[in-house]
């Protein structure tokens, strides 16, 4: 008897759907849990190899004078490590490369990590982040938004990175504050 008075109520429902949309409103939102229904690849090009020397050129288009040689060195490889899990599943590399100007890039490839709201790359000052705190207390550069969670993508690391200092690479979700993977650097 109680029950179908509750149910012909009006207020019931009004309380009933405010509750489903609130609750809606907060999963969606606020806390962006349809990011975990779908993956975003991306996959930029990163070219490793110097230009060719003996590339041919147009006599019209020689100049009176030979130029100065152009630079040919390629970005060498610093540091590298391969992804683990720490609250999420994730695999795939990170790279350090350093570019013939000093400046470092990070080169991440074949990524696939567990997708997720509000996830970041950042250098942390640990030799391996296994957990939260550690990449809290450490310090840590933070390089950007992550670009996708599956594929291969390059950061440029500021000015401030040291090689010897930022000894792993974290995928954080700000929203959080959780480290969904790691990637130890050698």
């Amino acid at each position: 008897m109680m029950t179908r008075n509750l149910m012909r109520n009006k207020l019931f429902w009004v309380a009933g759907v405010a509750v489903v949309a609130l609750s809606l409103y907060l999963a969606l939102a606020v806390f962006g849990i349809q990011t975990l229904f779908y993956n975003e690849e991306v996959n930029e090009n990163f070219a490793l190899s110097a230009p060719a020397a003996d590339e041919k050129v147009p006599l019209e288009n020689m100049p009176a004078e030979p130029a100065a040689k152009p630079a040919t060195t390629a970005p060498v490889q610093v540091l590298s490590g391969e992804f683990h899990a720490v609250a999420h599943p994730g695999t795939g590399y990170a790279i350090v490369y350093r570019q013939e100007d000093g400046s470092y890039l990070l080169r991440l490839e074949n990524l696939d990590i567990f997708n997720g709201p509000d996830l970041y790359v950042y250098a942390v000052a640990a030799d391996d982040a296994n957990d939260n705190a550690m990449v809290l207390d450490s310090g840590f550069l933070n390089l950007g938004q992550l670009k996708g969670n599956q594929g291969n993508q390059t950061y440029e690391l500021p000015a401030d990175f040291d090689p010897s200092t930022y000894r792993s690479i974290s995928v954080w979700c700000q929203r959080f504050s959780v480290n969904f993977a790691t990637a130890p650097l050698r």
